[in-house]
């Protein structure tokens, strides 16, 4: 049965967190959108499944997992050490389609306990790609140290490997930088911010998880990407997809890459990676409005000039200041 139903053609009725799907489709992806009710045992909201037509089904995140999850809001304090950690999911929230393939997620203030609305929304109108839009508007004043964080998820499904690879630089060259590597018997995981921004201060009784930068690594242009392997064989190259993620700043954005699930042999999957992101709102007001845009694109792989084409075309979508096209690989 339909989580909706027509009032008109543009209008459709909101829908309280009970439980409520929606159903996806188009050109290019199949799958459901959850509230936190109606995936609840799956980490929540987002998708899940969402499947590419074009690629014999292959679901993009884990069955077991969701995409595009609001999952954390943090502050660095110690007195929300409580609350830094999955409350997105856990908050109620509001399901609904605004037109043909188009849909939103609201968390209202009332029922949030960081006092924070919320909106995400889904436009997934064009081929290969999804366009993010996330607004938050605080309305309680709980920021000690002067800035509060979103944070989003991803649960991928048969990545080539753990590494998200973004243009930015490990402390001594500049260039296409990998994250996730292999450092002996551990690897690299955790959060890269922006080149010029200062790391966040914070509580050493808070959670830290989310909060500590890495030392060197840092991005430059704004995206990540990481690839997925849809034959289910890392053999083979003819048959990877680039999962790309573009954003439309740089400051306040940060990269993640977490690699929580593990193989039939107790070992760190690297083949389902949580490639997550930030934004950091600096200095909240109460009452001021907040947000960012992302661009999810899913496309076979052609090498790093695709990336390129697609931060252009990004750019020229926005119409929008970012940084430019290094020199090195400007064509």
């Amino acid at each position: 049965m339909s989580a909706w139903q027509h009032n008109s053609i543009n209008q459709m009725p909101e829908i309280l967190a009970n439980g409520i799907s929606l159903e996806v489709d188009n050109t290019s992806f199949q799958g459901i959108l959850h509230d936190n009710l109606s995936n609840k045992k799956h980490q929540g909201n987002g998708f899940s499944p969402l499947v590419l037509k074009s690629h014999s089904g292959v679901n993009l995140y884990r069955n077991d997992g969701v995409g595009i999850n609001f999952e954390h809001i943090f502050n660095g304090a110690k007195e929300e050490y409580d609350i830094s950690m999955f409350t997105p999911r856990q908050d109620p929230s509001i399901l609904k389609q605004n037109r043909k393939n188009c849909y939103e997620l609201r968390w209202p203030s009332k029922e949030s306990k960081w006092g924070m609305e919320c909106r995400m929304a889904y436009d997934l109108s064009s081929a290969s790609q999804i366009d993010i839009t996330f607004e938050c508007t605080p309305t309680v004043d709980l920021y000690s140290h002067g800035f509060v964080a979103m944070m989003g998820a991803s649960y991928m499904n048969s990545a080539v490997e753990r590494k998200i690879h973004f243009w930015g630089t490990d402390g001594i060259r500049v260039g296409w930088i990998e994250f996730g590597e292999d450092l002996g018997k551990e690897f690299e995981v955790g959060t890269v911010s922006y080149l010029s921004t200062p790391n966040l201060p914070y509580d050493q009784e808070s959670q830290t998880l989310n909060i500590i930068e890495h030392p060197q690594k840092k991005f430059i242009i704004p995206f990540y990407y990481g690839l997925i392997d849809v034959g289910c064989d890392i053999k083979t190259i003819s048959d990877r997809l680039i999962y790309l993620v573009l954003f439309d700043q740089t400051d306040p954005i940060r990269f993640a890459m977490w690699n929580f699930f593990t193989n039939k042999f107790g070992n760190p999957d690297t083949h389902s990676p949580t490639w997550d992101w930030q934004y950091v709102i600096q200095d909240p007001k109460v009452g001021h409005s907040y947000g960012y845009r992302a661009r999810v694109v899913v496309n076979p792989f052609n090498g790093t000039e695709q990336i390129w084409i697609e931060y252009r075309k990004w750019k020229e979508d926005l119409t929008l200041e970012l940084p430019e096209q290094p020199i090195e690989n400007a064509h």
